[in-house]
């Protein structure tokens, strides 16, 4: 979707209390939820680096922003008392306080992932088996996968992520049922002992993450959309961390020279200087650098999936402004 077609879908972009306040403050506080498994969330630290780039769109000083780690139960209450400016890569459905912000625009699908564990193991192997899973997530597509597939299978729900690493050491279960990051850092943890599982993808019960601000702020829910939006359009147009000094030096694009800043005053219409997502790229790349960042180095690798563009078959979109 080009720039100009971003526009249809902004709202009242009058002035709002939060751009004042972060303007006033010299900073911007950015809300991350603490989601740790087993020692690692890549998703938090996804959402620091999308907090990092949208500081750096607003001041160009790179410490102009505050992570504040949160909880799910506390987020809610925390954004909508503004105590924080901003929760990166959150679940609007999870958080408290839901009539009280809105999701500018979705950046990660997280959907539910079922990992058959013993080898030549089929979907009809799990009638009348065990599926482990834990407390917090959400059992939704489960029910959904077994009418689907037409099976019964029982599921074991355990408190703590080591809980359910003994029962999967000691094969108390058929499959796992978790979020797909969390499933792929699961998996590692027992390559040793089920090198090949058969992992089934739900699409049911979304578990979309996204940017949240409050939802009475149009200006500021504009700006949180806008810099979302210019990460996913520079890499649709191929324009990374390595190459935007030169296309910003020799394109004729005038969108792409917009995006940029060369031409047009897109930055001045958010209250924004017109290098502010020149500087983004240039420090933290286009969506697909932060994704791989995060989600292709030595510790995971999670293909892309759902979270890629809709012209590629993903579930992101750029035009869900409300």
């Amino acid at each position: 979707m080009a720039l100009s077609g971003f526009f249809n879908f902004i709202g009242d972009a009058s002035a709002g209390d939060v751009r004042d306040n972060v303007e006033d403050r010299g900073y911007l506080r950015c809300g991350v939820i603490q989601t740790a498994f087993l020692n690692k969330s890549p998703i938090k630290e996804m959402g620091e680096d999308l907090c990092r780039g949208l500081g750096l769109a607003l001041f160009p000083d790179p410490k102009a922003v505050k992570l504040v780690s949160l909880t799910e139960q506390e987020a809610g209450q925390a954004l909508a008392e503004n105590r924080v400016d901003i929760i990166a890569l959150a679940n609007q459905k999870r958080l408290s306080h839901q009539l009280n912000h809105v999701n500018t625009t979705s950046l990660f699908v997280n959907n539910l992932d079922i990992s058959i564990l013993f080898k030549g193991y089929k979907v009809r192997d799990l009638g009348g088996k065990k599926i482990c899973s834990l407390d917090w997530v959400d059992k939704t597509s489960l029910a959904i996968f077994g009418q689907k597939h037409q099976i019964s299978f029982g599921v074991l729900s355990y408190r703590t992520e080591q809980e359910l690493l003994n029962a999967v050491k000691s094969h108390g279960c058929r499959a796992v049922a978790l979020p797909r990051v969390e499933q792929a850092i699961f998996l590692k943890q027992v390559s040793g002992i089920f090198p090949v599982p058969l992992i089934l993808s739900s699409s049911s019960a979304d578990n979309n993450l996204g940017m949240l601000v409050s939802s009475e702020d149009e200006e500021w829910k504009n700006i949180v959309g806008l810099y979302s939006h210019a990460l996913l359009e520079s890499e649709s147009r191929e324009i990374s961390s390595q190459n935007v000094d030169y296309i910003a030096s020799s394109t004729a694009n005038p969108e792409i020279q917009k995006l940029l800043g060369v031409k047009g005053s897109i930055g001045q219409n958010f209250g924004l200087d017109n290098n502010w997502f020149y500087r983004v790229l240039q420090s933290y790349g286009n969506y697909q650098e932060i994704y791989n960042r995060h989600f292709n180095n030595n510790e995971i690798v999670l293909k892309r999936g759902s979270n890629q563009s809709t012209a590629k078959g993903g579930a992101l979109v750029v035009n869900e402004l409300r």
